[in-house]
């Protein structure tokens, strides 16, 4: 259940972001963390609701709409998928077995296949879009990198860390999986009470509850292993999505910058404050989130806005997505995300002397105004 829940439906729901990618970013990666952002997206906009509007088994009835609703985005990307599929095999009937699967993994993933000749020699073709061969130095820095990360989720899977707010927010998610509720009862002392406006909105607690329930495993036990196997290869993605643009032109420097980045991170804890510290040892807190996922998230989205000079609209739909993710993750995350975005923008705005960034950046943020309403109104009540 946690396979399926955590790796197999956000790949299938990402197809549907998938379809709407150019072609070069139509990548397995990319297409994960798209999933991603739209079933927290989702999940926001059943949790929120439920918590405020149902007063008793409140979290039950969200693991209800939730479910039903991620059924049908699975079933749309799978039919998605499905349908390239078979355009791919109709286009390539000759080739069987491997062949064939990887002909299908090229029609689903286009800008994870290396370059053909062709493609170098064909003029429309950009050379910036193009994906060449890695160097044997290449693949071992490569082997490196994939080494360091998988010692770090050893560590963090046999070398849980406790963390004096795991009695606030672990418990959160531990209460709704065993007691239907969300935010209505005191984590500390297991008293009834109104909803606690200050943390309930941001409701990372919920989902990971919601994991929880789904796969009937405690969730002090997903929160201290399950979610760091997800959330650090998470992080890195989006740190090698980062370097495919910073290093277009020297591919083989893209596994030295994530092998510098893994560094940093293993030896970050220099203080309790860092956001290598959060990242290591409060992965599942939505704060180490914000300062690891959604901050850098931001970033890469908006080199990607300097690298098309603003034309691939569907970044701004994954900004809209992600804007929604960080107030799900911590309320502070809507101001610092909103504040890098205001500070990028402009420098956007005059790099491409192009007016329209600046109404498709306020449409992006969006979520965070009718988030700080909703919290403003339900607290005031």
């Amino acid at each position: 259940m946690v396979i399926l829940w955590l790796l197999i439906i956000p790949l299938c729901v990402g197809m549907l972001v998938n379809s709407i990618l150019p072609q070069s970013k139509k990548t397995l990666g990319i297409t994960f963390l798209g999933g991603y952002l739209l079933l927290f997206s989702v999940f926001e906009l059943i949790a929120i609701p439920c918590m405020i509007k149902i007063q008793y088994s409140a979290f039950k009835y969200c693991v209800r709409y939730y479910i039903i609703a991620c059924v049908i985005l699975t079933i749309a990307g799978i039919a998605v998928a499905v349908k390239r599929a078979i355009v791919a095999f109709k286009s390539d009937t000759n080739t069987k077995g491997f062949n064939m699967l990887k002909s299908i993994c090229k029609a689903l993933f286009p800008g994870d296949s290396n370059s053909s000749a062709e493609d170098l020699l064909n003029p429309r073709v950009k050379t910036s879009d193009i994906k060449m061969q890695y160097s044997v130095e290449g693949i071992i820095y490569w082997a490196i990198f994939a080494l360091i990360v998988l010692f770090q989720l050893y560590m963090a899977f046999t070398r849980a860390f406790f963390d004096g707010d795991d009695a606030y927010y672990v418990v959160e998610s531990l209460l709704a999986q065993q007691a239907d509720v969300m935010n209505t009862i005191e984590p500390y002392t297991g008293i009834s009470t109104s909803l606690d406006i200050r943390h309930a909105f941001a409701v990372i607690t919920m989902w990971i509850a919601f994991i929880a329930k789904v796969s009937g495993i405690h969730a002090t036990i997903v929160s201290h292993t399950v979610i760091p196997l997800l959330f650090i290869p998470m992080i890195y993605l989006v740190y090698i999505e980062i370097a495919h643009i910073l290093f277009r032109k020297k591919q083989d420097m893209i596994p030295v910058f994530m092998i510098i980045i893994s560094l940093i991170v293993m030896f970050g804890n220099t203080s309790i404050y860092t956001s290598e510290t959060f990242m290591m040892m409060r992965t599942w807190q939505g704060k180490a989130m914000v300062a690891n996922f959604v901050l850098p998230m931001i970033i890469w989205l908006y080199l990607w806005l300097f690298e098309c000079k603003a034309r691939d609209n569907v970044v701004w739909a994954f900004l809209f997505m992600l804007n929604m993710f960080a107030g799900m993750c911590s309320s502070l995350g809507i101001f610092f995300g909103d504040g890098l975005m205001a500070l990028l923008t402009l420098i956007l705005l005059i790099y491409t002397r192009k007016f329209k960034v600046v109404p498709l950046a306020i449409i992006s943020i969006i979520p965070s105004v009718i988030y700080l309403a909703v919290y403003l109104i339900v607290k005031m009540s």
